[in-house]
């Protein structure tokens, strides 16, 4: 039955004639409840006396040793979740019993005799393997989830004794599953066996409608580097069981990476990348000073480049728009440079700019006399020296007609 405990400390002190009553300190202990927890084998009979039972909650565990009768009490806290545990050489659980929310009450908790098991692992050569992975489980319990060392073996330690799965696993190699019986000292020994199995890696590009297949290298570190043919496809046998990791690369394209799990079938696997980031500029290479001109930003598709900024000297002087074109007007005579930045790419194009009375490589001509009141128009527009004159409407005209110049730049 469970009790409450408290204890109350006083401390009376006289002083002066009166009585002064001081608590120094209250502790209150939580209400205690009593599991019968009865200890059943196998085949559901009481275990008998002299075999260790823990119990263990939140904070706390108490040990008691089974009765003839297979009981043994708990004093636990109430409310609390219990787990329950043998601890016997001849008995044992592989996962320990739990009662919830804990109060006065009766459980039987189940135990199994205890066993062990040893197993090898070996390749068809008949040589241990390392490092191979063992699991041996019941259902969704896992008892054993080791790696063999260089003996390839691993030791369970005590366990139920009972059917069990066993599974072994390692790169390479072809898994195996078998139904085992565990009891007393078992000795197991299971053969693996090594397998190849036919990977296609298949590259293209998607960005595109349709994707483009794409030539490009892939390399499988511990296997070698491959070459995709015009259907974008290549391929090679890999290890079963085994994880791969891909570098594709392609001129003009990004580096694509990628990790394949291999089973123990042929695997395709199919790997997507887009160009690398690029900003086009379509523009004029000349240009006379406060005149407009145009610029087509496109990226590495041909596509417009939208909401990119141009700067000039540190200033931004314009903005892409939903065409990827901008306008911008120099300032200055001389080459002026001007930055196109999309926040991924920056690219930069200079253009040669000129007064409205200069051309590129052309003096400027002496100007002309003014005329007299009685020279006639046609003579007034004459200049001196051989050929025409220069005005700075022909000016524009003839920079007007120089070819236009549109380059890319990557």
């Amino acid at each position: 039955m469970g009790s409450t405990r408290l204890t109350i400390s006083l401390c009376i002190v006289l002083l002066l004639g009166g009585v002064t009553v001081v608590p120094v300190a209250v502790t209150a202990q939580q209400d205690r409840v009593t599991i019968t927890a009865t200890i059943v084998d196998q085949d559901g009979r009481a275990v008998g006396s002299g075999v260790g039972v823990t119990a263990t909650w939140d904070g706390g565990s108490v040990s008691e040793t089974t009765a003839s009768s297979g009981q043994v009490l708990l004093d636990v806290p109430e409310g609390a979740n219990v787990s329950i545990q043998v601890d016997d050489d001849r008995y044992i659980r592989n996962i320990p019993y739990t009662v919830e929310d804990a109060s006065t009450e009766s459980v039987e908790v189940p135990v199994a005799q205890s066993a062990t098991a040893e197993i090898t692992v070996r390749n068809t050569d008949n040589a241990t393997v390392e490092g191979a992975r063992v699991f041996l489980y019941r259902g969704s319990e896992i008892v054993t989830n080791q790696r063999t060392g260089a003996d390839g073996t691993v030791a369970t330690g005590a366990i139920e004794a009972g059917a069990y799965q066993l599974g072994i696993q390692k790169a390479g190699y072809y898994t195996t599953r078998s139904r085992v019986a565990i009891a007393g000292q078992a000795s197991l020994n299971r053969t693996i066996e090594e397998g190849e199995v036919l990977l296609t890696v298949s590259v293209a590009d998607d960005t595109l409608e349709p994707p483009a297949d794409l030539n490009a290298s892939v390399r499988i570190p511990a296997v070698g580097t491959l070459q995709t043919g015009a259907d974008g496809q290549t391929g090679t046998q890999v290890a079963v069981n085994t994880n791969y990791d891909l570098v594709v690369t392609a001129d003009g394209y990004q580096e694509a990476t990628r990790t394949v799990r291999v089973g123990e079938s042929d695997t395709t696997v199919n790997v997507s990348t887009a160009r690398v980031d690029e900003i086009n500029v379509d523009a004029q290479n000349q240009s006379i000073i406060d005149q407009p001109v145009r610029m087509d930003i496109t990226d590495e598709y041909g596509e417009p480049v939208t909401g990119a900024t141009v700067t000039s000297g540190g200033e931004q002087v314009g903005t892409t728009d939903d065409a990827g074109v901008v306008r911008v007007t120099p300032e200055s005579t001389g080459r002026v440079t001007y930055t196109i930045d999309d926040g991924d790419t920056t690219e930069t194009v200079t253009i040669e700019v000129f007064a409205p009375n200069e051309l590129q490589g052309t003096a400027t001509p002496a100007a002309s006399p003014t005329p007299s009141a009685t020279a006639s128009p046609a003579a007034a527009e004459t200049t001196a020296g051989d050929g025409p004159g220069f005005t700075p409407l022909t000016v524009v005209a003839a920079v007007a007609a120089l070819s236009l110049v549109a380059y890319r730049r990557r």
